[in-house]
Order: structure tokens, then C-alpha cells, then sequence
């Protein structure tokens, strides 16, 4: 792999689908081998709730080395009909890639993450953006709270970004932090507190549907050490990005 391949611009990413239509904010997702054949019936419901939003589902071409070709056939429907954007990374940066590369793409237009494991029951990306209007400094998320003693900050599955939430710098540092774990509600938590940014909680969480119910992986003893030595790291490693 050559080191070039690791120095992205908002220019150089392939991209396939639709094109963004200056719509008014983005939802952003991600997806792996394990989803990826089911992450169709998230899209469809992010369709369906959240109409008047352009739509990115970020890939690994390390995680699928044939792109398009890989894809199952009803996803790529939803690409080939352009209804959504499919936007591809090298390097697999895991759930950190779920938002930061579309972020560093559109960064004049907020970001509003989404979940490949979920069906969205309502139009949450309206109801965050709605907020977000009158709070131009804050995120926006459908749930927070605590997790163990730490503080997970917004969920993954609905969080809007405001636009340039991160510097160029600053999210080249976030980006390196993939290396470590794949903690990024917990990385953003940390950041929001360092950085002094309010976190707004709409309680929409009970508007979520989980695809797969019975996914116990995180909640193992075996797990929670590992989340729990990652998390140290990352307030270690924090004190450089402030």
C-alpha cells in the first residue's frame, strides 16, 4: 500500500450515486461485512422518515477491495437509481468513518450520523436540524448519558454535527484515534467537555428500532475491559487534539 493512498482530500474520494443537491444537512453512515446486507432496510427507513436530506454511506475499499462490485444487489439498487451517495476510504477506520469523511467532504453543511444496525421509526435528522437552528453552537443527539462511570456522550445512531465542528488539523488527530479503538461516541463525549460544546438531548431514542436485538458483543466482560482500557487511552492521547 503506498502512503499516498492514506492522504485523502475532500477532492479524491470516489464517490457513487447521487449527487448532493445543496441539501440542508446530510445523514452519514457506515457499514461493514457484517451489515452490509442489511443495511439496505436502514436506508429505506432513512428514506422513508427523513425525506429533503442527501444521504452518504461510507465504505472501505480495504474492507471490500472490489467496491461497487462487492456490494449486495439491493444496495446497490438504492446507488444505481441515485438515492443515495456512496463515499469510499482506503483504510477501514472502523465506526470512526461514519461520519468524519463525509464531514471533511461537506464541511459547510451540518452532519447528522446515523446507524447501520437501525430503523428510524421518525423524521429524527428534522427534528435535530429544527434544533440545531436555534443553537448553532451545539450538537444535537437523540440520546445521552453515562455508560460504567463514563460519560458516552451523543449516540452514534442520531447526532448532528454543526458545520467546521472540526478544524482540518483537528480531525486528522480524531481520524489517527481510529488506530486505538473504535470508541468514537465516547471520543466526541471527550471532546464536546474539552472544548466547552454543549451537547443538546432530544430523547428520541425510543423512536429507534435495533435490526438485531440479540448482539451481546459489546456488553461481555471480555469487552468491557477492552472498552475500558481504550477509554483511558483516549483521554491520555485527548490532551494533544485540545
Amino acid at each position: 500500500m503506498s502512503e499516498e493512498r492514506e492522504e485523502y482530500t475532500r477532492e479524491t474520494y470516489p464517490s457513487f450515486g447521487k449527487k448532493y443537491n445543496d441539501e440542508k444537512a446530510i445523514i452519514s453512515l457506515t457499514s461493514w461485512r457484517a451489515r452490509i446486507n442489511t443495511v439496505s432496510k436502514t436506508l429505506y427507513s432513512l428514506l422513508q422518515q427523513c425525506p429533503g436530506f442527501h444521504i452518504v454511506l461510507v465504505l472501505s475499499e480495504e474492507e471490500f477491495p472490489k467496491m461497487m462490485d462487492e456490494l449486495p444487489e439491493n444496495l446497490k439498487l438504492f446507488v444505481n437509481n441515485k438515492l443515495i451517495e456512496v463515499l469510499w476510504v482506503y483504510k477501514n477506520y472502523k465506526s470512526f468513518k461514519k461520519v468524519l469523511f463525509t464531514m471533511n467532504k461537506y464541511r459547510d453543511v451540518p452532519v447528522i450520523s446515523a446507524d447501520d444496525d437501525c430503523i428510524y421509526t421518525c423524521n429524527y435528522a428534522q427534528i435535530l436540524y429544527d434544533t440545531w437552528e436555534k443553537n448553532k453552537t451545539s450538537i444535537i443527539s437523540v440520546k445521552t448519558g453515562c455508560e460504567n462511570g463514563y460519560a458516552v456522550g451523543p449516540y452514534g445512531c442520531g447526532t448532528l454535527y454543526y458545520p467546521n465542528y472540526f478544524s482540518n488539523e483537528k480531525l486528522q488527530k480524531i481520524i489517527n484515534l481510529s488506530y486505538i479503538s473504535n470508541l468514537d461516541d465516547f471520543v466526541t463525549a471527550v471532546y464536546c467537555k474539552h472544548n466547552h460544546i454543549k451537547i443538546i438531548n432530544k430523547n428520541l431514542f425510543k423512536n429507534i428500532i435495533f435490526i438485531n436485538q440479540n448482539d451481546k458483543r459489546i456488553s461481555s466482560p471480555a469487552n468491557l475491559n477492552k472498552t475500558k482500557y481504550y477509554r483511558k487511552k483516549i483521554l491520555e492521547l485527548f490532551k494533544s487534539i485540545r
